[in-house]
């Protein structure tokens, strides 16, 4: 499974909790209010677990988080 599919699978069932099961990559997570700032930090600490990837600080913000499509394209090329 690859790192969009995790974070989608994880934002539907773990923050929405089953909410909204068509979530797409391009939705924005921000605007539409799907992702709070508890969320955000709750999705930092899972890429952190699952991923094995450290998200600094200074780049939490709505550049990186506001779709899934984003924040894959921001952690591969932190990953890369």
């Amino acid at each position: 499974m690859n790192n969009q599919q995790i974070l989608l699978d994880y934002i539907k069932k773990d923050l929405l909790k089953g909410r909204m099961a068509n979530l797409g990559a391009e939705d924005d997570l921000l605007d539409s209010g799907i992702l709070n700032s508890l969320g955000i930090l709750q999705l930092v600490a899972f890429i952190d677990e699952r991923l094995g990837i450290q998200v600094p600080d200074e780049d939490v913000v709505y550049e990186n988080f506001h779709s899934v499509s984003a924040l894959t394209a921001y952690l591969d090329g932190l990953a890369g």
